[in-house]
């Protein structure tokens, strides 16, 4: 009986150092590339360690995402992604190599695409020759995607150097914090938040841009300076006459504007996915908003079109989501799987063309504004004219 526990406390000692080791080889600054159909994404984590217990920090351009749920057993390491259905499947390789893929859990198979990563590397190599363009500025952009489909964008850059950062907007939202090098007349930039993960590759000649937005699609860009460029009223792409709804929530009370919390007061309902990036950068601002203003006699209710497996699993997403970010205002499940659309589930929505769009309601709960899409902190001026409005609205509504 001794005998079989020193065995077994001696097999129990072997992997405890075999885990301390992986977590120690594990902190530090690691590369990663994501390999994807068009191309390949590279990014940044960091790993550190506090009392044996490891974290991560992805770092995409000026935004910092942390990641506090990291296991690691022997050489394996699994990472999921904060507030999405993504993960990432590690195996260290030796001290400073990784191999594994990266995770879409709300596919069915499992969607897996490969990635690598190695340690003490930057984001970008280094090039031979100095930045001989400037991306600084505003720029009025026209992106064509695969299927031909046109649509006008406005490109926000600021550059340093030979670094640049900034972002991509459309009318239905941003393509979030884009950070790159610049030499020559080429430029290159990269953004991976685990659902926006993608390249930026192009020139510019005759102060005419060419580029390209590469992932698993392909997106053609061409722009000229304009410190004038501007998006689409975004009050005026959907339409909405009136807006009547019964939807759970995740105590499945049925709820809706009738409820004695929002009667007599204006409600501001977003149309929200928690898988979509620009609505969660929506919802970091509204969080501490509604803590600030809610006393005023204001609400905010979002409606949750999920993309999961079923309404089960997405359920344990949206609880997810609104414990992690400890949502305090009112979350509906609205749809559970990426057959559940909007304008399905709201009669008399029109023109809906995004995650997130957001609609004011007045006292008497009469639409007053629909607005389409976000722009979120990555777009600098832009989402600080939205701030102004949304206000402004507000100040508005409770008259």
């Amino acid at each position: 009986m001794m005998k079989n526990f020193l065995k077994y406390f001696v097999i129990f000692g072997i992997l405890v150092n075999l885990n301390a080791q992986a977590n120690d080889n594990l902190v530090g600054k690691w590369k990663f590339i994501l390999k994807m159909t068009h191309t390949q994404v590279p990014f940044i984590i960091e790993f550190t360690k506090n009392k044996n217990i490891v974290h991560a920090t992805i770092v995409n351009g000026k935004e910092r995402i942390l990641i506090d749920e990291v296991t690691i057993k022997d050489n394996s390491v699994y990472i999921p992604l904060p507030n999405y259905e993504v993960a990432l499947d590690l195996t260290m390789q030796g001290e400073s190599a990784i191999t594994g893929d990266y995770l879409r859990l709300n596919k069915s198979p499992v969607l897996k695409t490969p990635l690598y990563g190695v340690k003490n590397q930057p984001r970008f190599e280094k090039r031979s020759s100095a930045a001989g363009i400037s991306l600084n500025g505003r720029w009025g952009i026209e992106l064509v995607d695969q299927e031909g489909k046109k649509t006008d964008g406005v490109a926000n850059f600021t550059q340093e150097g030979n670094r640049f950062h900034g972002s991509i907007l459309t009318p239905t939202g941003d393509y979030r914090y884009l950070e790159g090098i610049v030499w020559g007349n080429n430029f290159e930039g990269a953004s991976f938040d685990g659902m926006y993960n993608y390249t930026f590759r192009g020139t510019i000649e005759k102060n005419v841009l060419n580029a390209q937005i590469l992932s698993n699609t392909l997106t053609e860009v061409t722009g000229k300076l304009n410190l004038k460029a501007k998006l689409p009223d975004a009050y005026k792409q959907t339409m909405l006459g009136e807006l009547k709804f019964i939807f759970p929530n995740l105590k499945g009370e049925h709820v809706s504007l009738n409820h004695k919390k929002f009667k007599g007061k204006p409600v501001i309902v977003v149309i929200y996915g928690s898988w979509c990036p620009n609505c969660l950068d929506e919802m970091n601002y509204l969080i501490p908003w509604y803590k600030k203003n809610n006393k005023r006699g204001i609400e905010v209710i979002a409606l949750a079109f999920e993309r999961s497996l079923d309404e089960k699993a997405a359920k344990a997403q949206l609880k997810k989501v609104i414990d992690r970010n400890k949502i305090p205002y009112t979350v509906l499940l609205a749809g559970s799987t990426a057959q559940d659309k909007p304008a399905e589930k709201l009669k008399g929505l029109k023109n809906f063309i995004s995650f997130p769009t957001t609609i004011f309601l007045n006292k008497g709960h009469q639409v007053v504004k629909v607005h389409a899409g976000f722009n979120g902190p990555s777009t600098g001026e832009f989402f600080e004219t939205w701030k102004t409005e949304f206000n402004q609205t507000v100040d508005e509504l409770l008259k």
